[in-house]
């Protein structure tokens, strides 16, 4: 049985840091699974940099949408990272002109369903993006909503969850 760790906050929170804490304590056979895709440069360089701070021992796997797949193809692992859902959302809402907030709603699902077959830790890590003004616009509020959503799918999920603030995590649940 998998146990779920889930983690959130703000940009440069320390989210990532933390998962990547976390799991050099808590794992033996970690995998890093990626959600991110290098579109400019600016993000080629982000992802480099959240490369080089991970142990070169670690599995990674880049995968944008089909997170349950990839996480059914390191079931020999004992502790997954996912990172980020925020991006996930990203790539689901931009998958096909019919996306919408279904879309994102069944990923999440298959994403969980996937997790409770792995017989391990998981680390998820997403963006708190609900606490600012409301968007000026329709597709920046659906994303909000979407991620929100996705979010609190999420922590119903998770055994423990954590919120960071400044490089400063706290445990909610």
């Amino acid at each position: 049985m998998s146990c779920i760790t889930f983690i959130t906050g703000g940009a440069r929170s320390g989210k990532s840091n933390l998962a990547l804490k976390l799991a050099g304590e808590r794992g033996n056979k970690i995998a890093f699974i990626a959600t991110a895709t290098a579109k400019d440069e600016e993000m080629k360089k982000r992802i480099e940099i959240h490369k080089d701070n991970r142990p070169l021992d670690w599995s990674t796997i880049e995968e944008p949408l089909d997170i349950a797949s990839a996480i059914r193809s390191v079931l020999d692992h004992d502790l997954i990272i996912i990172d980020c859902i925020t991006l996930l959302v990203t790539n689901l809402m931009f998958s096909d002109e019919s996306a919408d907030e279904n879309t994102v709603v069944k990923g999440i699902k298959e994403m969980i369903s996937a997790i409770r077959e792995f017989n391990g830790a998981v680390i998820i890590v997403s963006n708190e993006v609900g606490m600012g003004i409301v968007p000026d616009n329709k597709l920046s509020r659906d994303f909000r909503d979407y991620a929100g959503r996705a979010n609190q799918m999420i922590v119903e999920a998770a055994d423990e969850f954590y919120v960071c603030f400044s490089g400063m995590p706290l445990r909610l649940k």
